[in-house]
């Protein structure tokens, strides 16, 4: 095993976090555009029915913070592993020091045959599936019992001649050829195991995608909360996404965010499901962190006023890994770098004059309070290659942080090295990421109306 070695290393990878529940409903229908598709639902950590929600012993000026402080920490994750992969450029190992148990969204999934249901991290920014196995050597406690390859009739060991496993950043082979893998975070939580293949498929949903590559972890430690293991879909091979190939459903999935507050969940489509009236944007390569979703971004409004910024303020620096928009559901703000984002804190800071308040115990660096929680506020609209338009409107711009003194704060935050489009900012448009065709698109929706 690689657990006595794998410890001293550094082999850490980042993580952005779902929740998933499954609409048997939704899932009647499987074919869209004639071709078959997965669709189930996603809920944020703070939602009344999530494991995770603190509501019963938090005030929601005390929820925000904490997502507040989670952002900072995924965006200095984001950049720790930046810069550490263009260090080891062609090494089998990168490092990152993202909180494995740190994000907005968790997932259940079954695995096996019968099914076994897990709930997992789900995690757009790494690639590994993974969940606890028996007979765990090695094991943190979670209130799910753990896989059992024994009761699954289509449970296999990986070799290591397995494609996928000479995907993986560190692995050893053991006697019997069988294919361990050694994942890590930058918390110091850890996973260990064997590479496997089995079926996948979500509760109470329709469907099964066979032969989904994983790993069965047998010594497993760290802050990985209430999760019973991650699902990556970020763009590398062994990622949920690219597997999809597997079942003859293309490697696209999309999700349309409600509001942060919203009582609804939020629904999430594995597969090739409708693009009308869908704008894309070519995604942008970054050989460096090959795992995120890049977008070109070519201009940015506030409120109709173009915003002057260097030129090249977003382009990928493909020898250091550094610039570029990264669109990620992980981090709740908004991140621009500091030359972007200091002209559009300061048409902000022009146009809204409601009562300033100082946000700094938030996080924040343009909070007021207006006298109605209805106040309108400016909108940005972010201008993508190919002319595509994604306008955030004022009120997922600023968002409300303490309802009994109506105090709202901008959702963004200055960065230096790279930018990020926040969830926040995602709500309410249908995200699609497409990884066959190499393109990013979204419309706005009311989300919580699909």
């Amino acid at each position: 095993m690689l657990i006595n070695n794998f410890r001293d290393t550094n082999l850490f990878h980042t993580t952005n976090v779902f929740f998933i529940n499954i609409s048997k409903d939704l899932c009647m229908n499987l074919l869209v555009n004639k071709n078959q598709i997965l669709i189930a639902e996603i809920m944020h950590r703070e939602h009344p029915s999530s494991p995770l929600s603190t509501a019963s012993h938090k005030t929601p000026r005390e929820r925000f913070v904490a997502a507040v402080q989670r952002s900072h920490l995924r965006a200095r994750a984001i950049a720790h592993h930046i810069e550490v992969a263009a260090v080891n450029v062609g090494a089998s190992q990168f490092t990152s020091s993202v909180h494995s148990g740190v994000g907005e969204y968790l997932m259940n999934i079954a695995i096996g045959t019968p099914p076994q249901i897990f709930t997992t991290i789900m995690d757009t920014g790494s690639d590994l599936v993974w969940t606890q196995c028996d007979p765990c050597n090695e094991c943190y406690p979670q209130n799910d019992a753990v896989f059992n390859p024994a009761a699954s009739s289509t449970y296999q060991l990986l070799s290591c001649t397995n494609p996928l496993c000479l995907e993986l950043p560190s692995t050893a082979c053991t006697g019997a050829n069988a294919c361990e893998y050694g994942y890590g975070y930058g918390d110091g939580s850890i996973t260990e195991g064997y590479f496997s293949s089995d079926s996948v498929s979500f509760p109470a949903s329709v469907g099964t995608v066979p032969n989904i590559a994983f790993g069965c972890g047998v010594a497993n430690e760290g802050n990985f909360g209430a999760a019973d293991g991650l699902v990556g879909l970020g763009q590398g091979p062994v990622s949920l996404v690219s597997q999809l190939r597997n079942a003859n459903i293309e490697p696209i999935f999309s999700y349309c965010l409600v509001g942060i507050y919203s009582t609804s969940t939020s629904p999430l489509l594995l597969g090739n499901a409708s693009t009308v009236g869908i704008a894309f944007t070519p995604l942008v390569a970054n050989p460096i962190n090959p795992t995120f979703y890049y977008a070109g971004l070519t201009g940015i409004t506030v409120n109709g006023a173009q915003i002057d910024y260097p030129a090249n303020s977003f382009a990928v620096n493909a020898t250091d890994g550094t610039g570029g928009l990264i669109v990620d559901s992980g981090t709740t703000l908004t991140y621009l770098v500091q030359e972007v984002y200091t002209p559009v804190l300061e048409a902000f800071e022009a146009l809204v004059t409601y009562p300033r308040v100082d946000g700094s115990s938030i996080g924040l660096d343009l909070c007021v309070s207006p006298p109605s929680a209805n106040a309108d506020y400016p909108n940005i609209v972010y201008q993508f290659a190919n002319g595509s338009n994604f306008e955030v409107p004022g009120n997922n711009v600023f968002l409300l942080v303490d309802p009994p003194s109506n105090t709202t704060c901008l959702s963004m935050a200055g960065i230096e090295g790279f930018s990020i489009l926040g969830n926040i900012h995602q709500q309410d448009h249908l995200m699609v990421f497409d990884l066959a065709a190499q393109q990013i698109g979204f419309k706005s929706v009311a989300c919580n109306t699909l």
